[in-house]
């Protein structure tokens, strides 16, 4: 079955220690300084035991998000990648992909990615 967004891949960015939070228990003030580097704002924000999946947006521009997912256990940062443009996503293509590409499963269970298509993203 075709998917909407073609595939999806996952891309390591960087782990928590790089941006002083490695041992942060406040996962607020973890997401706050994400937001301070990604320059954006989250727009949906899904927290679970192993990991917060986050629309980051430019504010004021409804058509700007990215899917990024923390892996609370390996304490790194990725971004989900899908074929084309994966930064030009609205809150509704988010609430869309969600289910689409089970995305609520790899924050659940980060070894999901972390065992299979890892490779570093370009900044």
């Amino acid at each position: 079955m075709s998917r909407s967004r073609g595939n999806m891949s996952i891309h390591v960015l960087f782990r928590a220690e790089e941006i002083g939070v490695s041992k942060e228990p406040n996962l607020d003030r973890l997401v706050k300084v994400f937001m301070q580097i990604s320059e954006g704002i989250p727009a949906r924000w899904i927290q679970m035991p192993k990991g917060i999946l986050l629309l980051v947006m430019v504010p004021d521009n409804p058509a700007s998000g990215a899917i990024y997912i923390y892996d609370r256990v390996g304490q790194q940062f990725s971004l989900v990648s899908f074929e084309g443009a994966d930064d030009t996503l609205t809150v509704q293509d988010f609430d869309n992909l969600l289910g689409e590409y089970h995305l609520l499963d790899y924050v659940a269970n980060p070894v999901l990615f972390r065992t299979s298509i890892q490779q570093p993203a370009m900044a």
